[in-house]
């Protein structure tokens, strides 16, 4: 079994002129820190994370989040990382995301945030009105990106998306439209496939900010298929080049530059 450690979010500042407590903490500002909280665990792919338990307690308000080890050491590199920086454009853009979250909670409701960990010599993070670990304009540029894997979900009611699972990246969310899904005369729900995407790309890190995709087109992709086109590109390849002297092509190919 795992080990476990734990990270925490300490909440301070007043309400109604009285310090902040437990009891004045809405269940609106909770469920928004919990899924901040979530992101800053487990930034990839959540579905496979293990539990996440809470306990909240006095002292302003501590929320108290335990979880595996290895999950909260990387968490408090992460503080490490902002705190020496200064910034957050170092960061994975979904965990800039989430710490942008805190700095404008911080600045709408004159609350303070105290992100530290369990593990000896991590680092603590304030983030309060006068900090500013929010991302510079010009770290990421839109672009054209096209991914492959396993649809895991495809719908919604209010925000129509696809979630493709990419082996390694985790899952993506695209925006598509419901006249699009509606559309489409198959499921494909749990197939492979490929989507054109246009999304933002972090100039700094290179990765796809997954929050920014939307649909462009569906790829049909079926590895059979395309094991079979390779195998035809390789056998069309050997009847061309079967009578051909590999030597003889390459002084052919060089000319006068081999001599």
């Amino acid at each position: 079994m795992e080990r476990t450690a734990s990270f925490e979010v300490i909440v301070t500042g007043t309400r109604g002129g009285k310090p902040l407590g437990p009891a004045d903490y809405d269940i609106k500002e909770l469920r928004e820190l919990l899924g901040e909280v979530e992101v800053l665990l487990f930034p990839n792919d959540r579905k496979q994370r293990p539990v996440i338990s809470y306990e909240v307690q006095e002292g302003s308000v501590r929320n108290i989040f335990r979880t595996g080890l290895q999950a909260v050491a990387q968490t408090g590199a992460v503080l490490g990382l902002v705190s020496s920086a200064g910034n957050v454009d170092v960061l994975e853009p979904r965990t800039a995301k989430a710490i942008e979250a805190l700095q404008r909670w911080a600045e709408q409701s004159d609350l303070a945030f105290t992100l530290r960990t369990s593990l000896p010599g991590s680092v603590e993070l304030r983030i309060d009105r006068t900090t500013h670990y929010l991302r510079s304009e010009a770290t990421s540029v839109e672009t054209e990106v096209y991914l492959y894997g396993r649809v895991v979900d495809a719908g919604g009611k209010e925000k129509p998306n696809i979630h493709l699972h990419v082996d390694g990246q985790g899952i993506f969310v695209i925006d598509a439209q419901e006249q699009f899904l509606e559309g489409l005369k198959v499921n494909i729900l749990y197939h492979r496939m490929g989507i054109r995407a246009i999304g933002r790309q972090n100039l700094q890190t290179g990765e796809i900010e997954k929050g920014t995709l939307k649909l462009v087109e569906l790829i049909d992709y079926d590895e059979q298929y395309e094991e079979a086109y390779l195998e035809r590109l390789q056998t069309k390849a050997y009847t061309w080049l079967k009578d051909t002297d590999p030597d003889q092509y390459l002084n052919d190919v060089r000319g006068e530059y081999g001599a």
